[in-house]
């Protein structure tokens, strides 16, 4: 099992860094806002007030995330690996404010893409962790959602391989039930043929 993560979870962070780079050059290209869902084989486009509602669910479900993944460290004393985004302004905010060791940056873009984001790698204390997440709740309850800092905890020894399945199981259903009550309101949602790569089961 350990080998499988040692091998799979390469893989993903390239999938993510890679994807990052080609959702700013096609934001650049195609600046309309939607996107396009995948709910029990059934595809909708979510647009205006749904793809708002959308964003709003996607800045809570990192929220929720990483207090479950807190919550399976526990009161561990180990440095925790995390990753975060954004462009250098934010980036230089984010490690201050939380003073995060740095171990890696990676930009992205250039003067011909104009795309001003940068990846970051580094370690924190659970203490810092806590911290974070106080300030996600706290920007949650002001609904100031596009300041929050959007940090992720990469795989480590504190989370194991059954917890991890239990967090992806709690958060897909976390984004269940927000998706469905988003589509309850129906303004700005219409179904739409499926070509997406968001799915979601019941």
């Amino acid at each position: 099992m350990r080998d499988l993560q040692f091998i799979i979870v390469p893989g993903i962070i390239v999938g993510i860094v890679g994807g990052i780079l080609l959702f700013f050059l096609a934001y650049n290209y195609y600046p309309q806002k939607n996107v396009n869902i995948n709910l029990n084989g059934r595809c909708y486009e979510f647009l205006d007030g749904a793809y708002q509602r959308y964003q709003d669910l996607v800045s809570f479900r990192e929220s929720e995330l990483l207090k479950m993944q807190i919550e399976a460290i526990g009161e561990s004393y180990i440095l925790v690996p995390v990753t975060f985004s954004g462009s250098s302004v934010d980036v230089d905010r984010i490690i201050d404010d939380f003073d995060i060791n740095v171990t890696d940056i990676q930009t992205l873009g250039d003067e011909n893409t104009r795309v001003d984001k940068m990846i970051v790698k580094g370690v924190v204390s659970t203490e810092i962790l806590e911290q974070i997440l106080n300030n996600i709740s706290e920007n949650n309850t002001n609904t100031t959602l596009d300041s929050m800092p959007k940090i992720g905890i990469l795989p480590n020894s504190g989370i194991s391989a059954s917890e991890s399945a239990k967090i992806s199981n709690n958060i897909d259903q976390f984004m269940t039930k927000g998706i469905k009550e988003i589509m309850l309101n129906k303004n700005g949602v219409k179904e739409t043929e499926c070509r997406s790569t968001i799915i979601y089961n019941d």
